[in-house]
């Protein structure tokens, strides 16, 4: 539960610094999915929660759409492309890092999906959860072509973002038919669930990649 606690702290205090600054949404929600995107930080940074949260404020009325979705879209594409060029460096010798030891059997599959998909795997990587920074990291070592990768790493990104933001903003217009005072304690047990959801299928990919 400690994962949990610290995930849960983190989204709680980073809802409350854009409630409190909400002209920086733009910059800090595409720095956070930049992150997310990159193979080996990803894995630490839990994108669901902040973007169900981030989707309830837009859905509350405390963010505006506009720039945030722009930042958001070109974080992703900015995250992939590195580590599409990470994998082009690094080749083969990738799976030997520690890091990815326990996910060798996700990256495997990922060069097959690729083999056989090519640049479709690269927009329905997007929804692979937690491994979907090793897509284009398994695409940068098969050395699939940039433009073809670049294009389907920008359609993927921007079918991502809305589908991830969409829960929660959905969610957070029909819980404004709370009582007040009702919505903030609402919106906490909604991020609580996808804290707890992350870290189950978290374990459950460690568990299936051991």
């Amino acid at each position: 539960m400690f994962q949990a606690d610290a995930a849960g702290g983190f989204v709680g205090g980073l809802t409350s610094l854009l409630r409190d600054n909400p002209e920086q949404a733009g910059l800090v929600i595409g720095v956070l999915v930049f992150a997310e995107s990159l193979a080996f930080v990803g894995f630490f940074v839990p994108s669901t929660p902040i973007l169900l949260a981030i989707g309830a404020m837009l859905g509350a009325g405390v963010l505006q759409p506009g720039p945030l979705l722009l930042y958001a879209i070109v974080g992703a594409v900015a995250g992939d492309a590195v580590s599409y060029e990470l994998g082009r460096w690094m080749g083969p010798s990738a799976l030997r890092h520690r890091m990815l030891k326990r996910r060798r059997r996700a990256v495997a599959r990922a060069r097959l999906f690729i083999r056989k998909a090519g640049m479709l795997t690269m927009v329905l990587g997007r929804f692979t959860g937690p491994i979907r920074s090793l897509v284009p990291l398994a695409a940068g070592m098969l050395k699939m072509p940039r433009l073809r990768f670049q294009i389907a790493n920008l359609v993927g990104a921007i079918l991502w973002i809305p589908v991830m933001l969409a829960p929660g903003y959905l969610t957070a217009q029909g819980l404004g038919l709370l009582p007040d005072g009702m919505l903030e304690p609402a919106l906490a047990g909604l991020a609580a669930v996808a804290i707890l959801l992350l870290v189950w299928k978290w374990r459950r990919g460690r568990s299936a990649s051991g």
